[in-house]
């Protein structure tokens, strides 16, 4: 028998599509999702798994028998290519009871909001934006649903006036640097420099200590120019002295960075590429990936992905430098 899933919260309409077309029974559904898929989905049945929101809402917490909880998050990891098991830990009950902590970062979110668009209107960065300002975002999508034609600018309005705008405002980026085992990292935290329409570019400056990754000394004046993508799949950090010279760059590999009014979050993937000033570039922190891989927090797809990608960031990197080099 499949399992029942009661789904709550600003994912369950595209969890509930998810769930119906792969064989799970949804119960007990809210009035929002009953009406939207016009379809008997029962009031009065148990349900074997409770899906919900995170405190955050950065992502869901699954609570069930360990099996069921399993076959749910199998289906998830090979449907949404970044999204990473946090942790799965038994309750207090006596019954094989265990809740799953699942991380929906950006690419997910994107995929989550595709999914969504597939029952009702749905525009771009809804999951996101439904962290950021719901009020906001409900008020555009019901505009969409009368006038379909003036999407496209509403989602550039939304993208303005809830996260670039703010950010223009405050003038200072807060970097949200998450663990795969869900931990903060302390934020990196810099003075806005530039804003594009999915590109920001901040500052950091440093007074001694050593340049993690790049093991070289920092010096007085040093600085960093960050540069985040929307969407990209790692971060960039700068290194320059007081003189305005190259000292290296570090290339943080991620999943698909999200702006936010205070700036930005990802998950970081552990593996990065260094490439110190004239020189050659090299990763660094691939066992610490394959810990990851081991332990199961990221399904096979993910490893594949951030494999290929530091390869293939490895290659330009030194390809461009091999062509500085023959100038």
């Amino acid at each position: 028998m499949s399992p029942r899933l009661k789904i709550r919260g600003i994912y369950s309409t595209a969890l509930t599509r998810i769930a119906l077309d792969f064989g799970f029974e949804v119960v007990q559904p809210s009035e929002s999702v009953r009406e939207r898929f016009r379809a008997k989905l029962p009031d009065d049945l148990p349900y074997d798994i409770l899906v919900r929101d995170r405190q955050d809402m950065q992502g869901i917490e699954a609570r069930g028998e360990a099996d069921h909880i399993c076959r749910l998050l199998t289906l998830l990891r090979e449907l949404l290519l970044d999204a990473i098991i946090v942790g799965i830990l038994p309750t207090d009950d006596s019954d094989p009871v265990v809740i799953a902590n699942l991380e929906l970062p950006g690419g997910a979110k994107e995929k989550l909001d595709r999914i969504r668009a597939s029952v009702v209107p749905t525009l771009r960065n809804h999951h996101r934006l439904k962290i950021i300002d719901a009020d906001l975002l409900d008020s555009a999508e019901d505009e969409v649903s009368r006038r379909p034609e003036e999407r496209e600018a509403l989602e550039e309005m939304l993208l303005k006036q809830a996260i670039l705008d703010p950010l223009v405002e405050g003038g200072r980026v807060r970097l949200e640097h998450i663990r795969p085992s869900g931990r903060h990292m302390s934020p990196r935290v810099g003075i806005l420099q530039a804003v594009g329409h999915k590109k920001v570019v901040f500052r950091r400056e440093f007074s001694e200590g050593r340049y993690d990754g790049l093991d070289l000394p920092i010096r007085k004046g040093d600085y960093c120019l960050t540069e985040i993508r929307d969407g990209e799949w790692y971060v960039k950090h700068s290194y320059f002295s007081k003189q305005h010279l190259g000292i290296g760059d570090y290339y943080n590999i991620n999943t698909p960075t999200e702006l936010y009014p205070y700036g930005a979050r990802y998950v970081d993937l552990e593996v990065d590429v260094i490439q110190r000033a004239a020189e050659s570039a090299f990763a660094v922190d691939r066992e610490k990936f394959e810990v990851l891989v081991r332990k199961g927090c990221i399904g096979k797809d993910l490893e594949n992905k951030v494999l290929v990608l530091s390869e293939q960031l490895l290659r330009r990197l030194n390809r461009k430098n091999e062509a500085v080099g023959e100038g």
